[in-house]
């Protein structure tokens, strides 16, 4: 049974795309629960995207693949790369028409298009208290945060944390907002997404993928800080995002040090040879101590927007 609220918002809001990908998922539950088919058209897609980039994972990720079609008939398998087509068509749709002529960019309308398809089959989890925020929510949120884009053209790029990503929604809000504000969210934003749900981390990796956001899924745990794996986004290997952060961390850190030589720990040390020092005795301020050292790939999984 699907959201009843969730599925006023599909037959009104929905284009023609998101109701065909809708009727062939349904076209492949007769014999299979929804869940089952979902989750497999939404691993099956990430699969594909990570093993045309990420050569590191292939041969695993390809045995996976491997193994979801197994479970198919050959009439069946043929409609998941028809269903990979009509959601890159959804935001195709969405966008098209819809132009700033002064930066060519569009002029949003990004759209968690898999949350909202989610929620409408109610495929979360209930026990764990699994709700994904309505887009709208992340939309208006993601306008407070960059407003007109100032400090994002002042600093080149922003990153952004989302410790439990789900489908991505967000993310996508803020890039969204970026396309408002009229910046290219493409070269001027990096995410990094954690959940502990699988199914959460292959929609959002796909979603990040097809909208060409530069990020890294990681499915691990962001209390515990376990990790399980990690999806690289085109945009992101594309783009050279890995050493374009090493060379922001280390000029963060050269700042950092030339602060501190700037302004040195207010130390004062007791006269060592007056023997009767008039007045108080003059405060011992020991130095300060050295900061530990940080994982900064774990910092940023737990830092939020």
């Amino acid at each position: 049974m699907a959201n009843k609220s969730a599925v006023r918002k599909h037959e009104t809001t929905a284009g023609q795309h998101q109701t065909a990908l809708v009727k062939m998922i349904r076209s492949l539950s007769y014999a299979r629960h929804t869940h089952e088919v979902f989750s497999d058209f939404i691993e099956l897609s990430a699969l594909s995207i990570s093993n045309a980039v990420d050569k590191v994972h292939y041969e695993k990720r390809e045995a996976r693949y491997l193994d979801i079609v197994g479970k198919y008939k050959k009439e069946e398998v043929a409609l998941f790369p028809q269903m990979f087509g009509e959601l890159v068509l959804c935001y195709e749709e969405r966008i098209a028409g819809s132009f700033n002529e002064e930066t060519g960019l569009p002029r949003g309308g990004l759209a968690d298009v898999l949350g909202s398809l989610y929620m409408m089959f109610e495929l979360g989890n209930e026990r764990t208290g699994q709700f994904f925020t309505p887009f709208e929510v992340s939309k208006l949120m993601a306008m407070v945060l960059v407003g007109d884009g100032a400090e994002v053209r002042q600093k080149g790029f922003l990153r952004l944390n989302e410790p439990a990503c789900g489908a991505g929604g967000m993310v996508i809000a803020y890039a969204d907002a970026l396309l408002d504000a009229g910046i290219n969210y493409q070269n001027s934003m990096h995410a990094i997404c954690v959940d502990i749900d699988p199914r959460c981390v292959h929609m959002a990796y796909l979603q990040l993928s097809l909208l060409h956001i530069p990020g890294v899924v990681v499915h691990g745990n962001a209390l515990s800080l376990e990790e399980w794996g990690h999806w690289y986004t085109p945009a992101h290997i594309l783009g050279g995002w890995r050493a374009r952060l090493a060379r922001e961390t280390e000029r963060e850190r050269a700042e950092a040090d030339a602060l501190a030589l700037l302004n040195p720990p207010d130390t004062q040390y007791a006269p060592q040879n007056d023997p009767q020092p008039r007045g108080p005795a003059p405060v011992v301020t020991a130095p300060a101590p050295e900061p530990a050292a940080i994982d900064f790939k774990k910092l940023e999984q737990l830092a939020l927007f």
